[in-house]
């Protein structure tokens, strides 16, 4: 415990950075469902940061390997494979964490600036945004990679199409605790969640596989461990990016509808003045077979 104390002390303070302190301090006396999933994401990141350390042993002498009798050193598959299952049960315990967290909703969290930060946007978590885009799963770390995208999502598609009054009222309802939220509200929420899963698609895929600095453009991927650089297949990264576009456009179709049937002088004013009323006051009145006076 000794040698693994100091990567349970980075990946403590990783956790309490991502969950805030206020929420951090109170976990000892909140449930035990939720105290053992925050056991189990600082256990198994701590696992991980230590496993590169503990296969070598650096002196004097230089970096050795211990290798005891009747022990067989393993092969690279085998600690390859180990890693990639750490990290998998790291975002298991982040997600049984946050979901518990959601259910339990305690003081602690939802008074606190975590928790208004986690709200900023209507995509909080990997699960979240894997249930209206199935094909990304349960990643947290690739979902930490996406936030910006999301940001840039809801505030360049979902905003100017509902009107951003409507759109920061319906945020400012969302982001307290306290408030509960209409059927209409939910139901809206829910269509714009799907629009932007997909457009968080669409908005960060040119950017995921590449990497930029000054030796150029390129891709990366790794395989069997190995990092490899290469030039990835520009028909499919077109055919993948058209049809995120393509569902994106269908969910913001269903969103724009849902706001012309539900919008009224009453709920949702801001859209209905802006794009229901206006536009019918702009249409020409038609005098066609109407009695009228010509001067």
């Amino acid at each position: 415990m000794d040698t693994v104390l100091p990567f349970v002390k980075v990946a403590t303070r990783d956790f309490r950075k991502a969950i805030g302190a206020e929420l951090f301090a109170a976990l000892p006396g909140l449930s035990a469902d939720l105290l053992e999933s925050a056991e189990g994401c600082i256990v198994w990141a701590a696992y991980d940061k230590a496993v590169p350390h503990l296969k070598i042993r650096v002196g004097d002498l230089g970096m050795a390997k211990n290798s005891p009798a009747n022990t067989v050193a393993i092969t690279k598959w085998e600690y390859v494979d180990t890693r990639e299952a750490n990290v998998a049960m790291i975002d298991l315990f982040q997600e049984f964490f946050w979901e518990t967290l959601e259910e339990e909703m305690p003081q602690a969290w939802t008074s606190s600036q975590a928790y208004r930060e986690r709200n900023r946007l209507f995509l909080r978590s990997a699960t979240e945004l894997g249930h209206y885009a199935p094909l990304v799963g349960r990643n947290s770390r690739f979902f930490a990679d996406l936030i910006k995208f999301v940001n840039r999502a809801e505030n360049e598609y979902i905003a100017p199409l509902i009107t951003r009054p409507v759109f920061r009222a319906l945020k400012t309802r969302w982001q307290d605790a306290e408030v509960e939220l209409t059927e209409i509200e939910r139901e809206l929420i829910e269509k714009i969640r799907f629009a932007a899963a997909f457009l968080t698609l669409h908005e960060a895929y040119p950017y995921l596989p590449l990497l930029v600095d000054n030796e150029g453009v390129r891709q990366i991927r790794k395989k069997d461990g190995i990092r490899e650089e290469d030039i990835g297949e520009k028909s499919y990264r077109q055919a993948q990016r058209r049809q995120l576009w393509q569902d994106a456009q269908l969910y913001l179709s269903q969103l724009t509808e849902f706001m012309e049937e539900v919008a009224s002088p009453t709920i949702f004013p801001e859209y209905y003045e802006s794009k229901i009323a206006l536009s019918s006051c702009d249409e020409t009145e038609d005098y066609t077979h109407k009695p009228h006076v010509l001067l």
